[in-house]
Parts: C-alpha cells; structure tokens; sequence
C-alpha cells in the first residue's frame, strides 16, 4: 500500500470513529433530557429488575419504569394502545414470533445497536429491527428414575417407539412446528407433528409446569426448555435432556425499539445495554443461554457450539396463524 492509500484509510478511520463517537454522545445527551424509560417485557420479574437496576446503576439519571406480562398479552397490550393512539413503552422483549407480528403491524422501528456485532448470527435481523436476548432450546427431556440415558429419545422421529405412546408430556408446541418447517420444510414437519399426536401425549399448559412434571414422573419423556430441565438437575431433580436432535430448535427472546418511542435516547442506550457483556453475563446467571457469543452457557451442554441449532426467526410470524390452525387441528385442540 502506497504513502497516500496508506493515509486515505488513516483518515477513513478517524472520521469513522468520530462519528461515531458523535452519535454516541448525542443519545447519552438526548436520554440525560428524556431521563426516563418504559420497558415492556415478557422476561421473569426477577430478571427484568436485576438488568434495569444494572442499567440505572449505569446510568443513575435515566429513571425505569417495568411493566411486565405474557407475551400474547403484552403483544395484544401493545395493539390496543396503539389504536386508542396511546404509545407507551420504549424498548420490549418478547418472543421472536411475537415480535415478528409487531413488526407486521408497524410498532417497531430500526436500530442498530453496536453491542449487535458480538450476538450470534442468526439471532439478529439485517435491517435492525430486532435483537436476540437469549434462547430458549426445545429439548428431548427425561425422568431419570423412569429412563435410562441409553434408552432416552436422541433424536425427534424417536418420539415414534411404541413404548412411548401416552408416555409423552407435551405444551401447545406451535412455534416448534413452525421453526421446523422453516428448517425443513412443512412436508416434513407435518409429518412430525401427525406421528407425535398419534403417540396421544399428554397435554399440559406451560413449559415450566411440563418440567415438574417430567421430574415428578408423570410422565418419562417430554419436550421442555433445557434450561428448565438444567436448573431442576442441578437442584437434584431427576431429570435429563438429549442435545442431539437434528435439529435443536432454539426460540430466542428478542429485544426490540417501539416505532413511537415516548424516550428514544434512552431506548437506544437500554438496547446498547442489555446487549452489552455486562448485561448479558447478567442473564447466564439467571440459566439463560446468552446471545454473546462470547459468553458460555450455563452449562457446556447448552453450548450453541456443540449442537446442529437451528434459530427461530421472524419469517415464522408470516405464517403463524396457518401453523396455529393446522396443529391445533392435528392435535383436535
């Protein structure tokens, strides 16, 4: 490289990083105005208040308001305020299938956040609209007592033995069903899903509850969250997962900046936070399997490195109301 190439990149980088420096110092500007920020989210209380006393730490001047609720309904929430031309909250997480459908409906605006370079492929969209938090991993899971690790389902087509007809604990798996058609086609999955309700599983609402379940031994196999099934272990519950499956479908929780944000500044600078390590270590304390990839999971089991993982993404809120209607007809639900 010449003297004058050699000075052109010099001076491309130094304008590039007092840009950015520049719109940096605006939005920590612009949120000391604001000083506040509306965070809507469908993570655990627990979580949600230990990563906003984080940030207010951070940032002491920045005042947060929580309002937290299931991701259905804090996506319904968020529909009727906005038609009743209220817009309340500035930054939300919630389920990648959720988000998908806030994003159709025009409630979300683009950011792309520079703690995104460091979240995992997959878990991000290009045009910056949305952001993994963590992931959920659905998993194979099995009592112990009940199951021995040779005889444990390693892989989906495994759910099919006989011997476990009745056997299986099961929630209303839909963005399973569609995370699998995106991953292998609806042809396929179908097929899945019809062999799996001909097993007549044993249906029960929410993931956490089919966990305690499967510990409790109602029934010996089911499909759960491994981090459920993770923590439960390490508490001494009888239980185990197979991280085997081809593939592990992994549902990440996603963060996301409202479309009419009361206090943008402070949204951009929350999702700069919550992306951040700092952050992000954060919720691996809480089992969470980070979206940094520079962080481990809670466990080398969950490493995302070590299993063929396939993320869930928005492409699955364009057909989620065809994917609801078929399983629950499949599953006469």
């Amino acid at each position: 490289m010449n003297v004058y190439a050699s000075r052109w990149v010099l001076t491309s980088l130094l304008l590039f990083f007092a840009t950015t420096l520049h719109a940096q110092s605006s939005i920590l500007e612009g949120a000391k105005k604001e000083g506040k920020l509306v965070y809507y989210t469908a993570l655990t209380a627990p979580e949600s208040r230990a990563l906003l006393a984080a940030f207010e730490k951070k940032y002491p001047f920045i005042r947060t308001e929580l309002f937290r609720l299931e991701g259905d309904k804090m996506r319904n929430k968020i529909l009727t305020e906005a038609r009743a031309g209220r817009h309340s909250f500035d930054v939300n997480s919630t389920s990648i299938t959720n988000t998908g459908l806030l994003m159709r409906s025009g409630m979300l605006a683009s950011y792309k956040a520079r703690a995104r370079d460091r979240v995992w492929p997959g878990l991000k969209d290009d045009d910056g609209y949305w952001t993994g938090l963590y992931v959920r991993q659905y998993a194979l899971s099995y009592n112990t007592h009940l199951v021995s690790a040779k005889e444990a389902p390693k892989d989906w087509w495994d759910l099919f033995d006989p011997k476990w007809k009745g056997k299986i604990g099961l929630d209303e798996e839909v963005e399973l069903y569609g995370g699998l058609c995106l991953y292998w086609g609806r042809e396929k999955a179908l097929k899945l899903l019809k062999g799996l309700a001909a097993q007549q599983p044993l249906i029960r609402n929410g993931h956490t509850l089919i966990a305690q379940l499967t510990a409790a031994g109602e029934f010996p196999v089911s499909i759960a969250y491994s981090n459920r099934i993770e923590d439960m272990k390490a508490k001494g519950a009888p239980v185990d997962w197979s991280n085997t499956t081809d593939p592990v479908v992994a549902s990440p929780s996603v963060i996301t900046m409202s479309a009419h944000a009361p206090h943008p500044n402070a949204a951009r600078l929350f999702l700069e936070f919550a992306l951040s390590y700092e952050a992000q270590s954060l919720l691996a304390k809480f089992d969470r399997v980070p979206a940094h990839q520079e962080i481990p999971a809670p466990t080398p089991k969950q490493d995302l490195k070590k299993m063929k993982v396939f993320f869930v993404n928005t492409k699955i809120s364009d057909r989620f109301e065809e994917y609801q209607k078929e399983y629950r007809e499949i599953f006469g639900r």
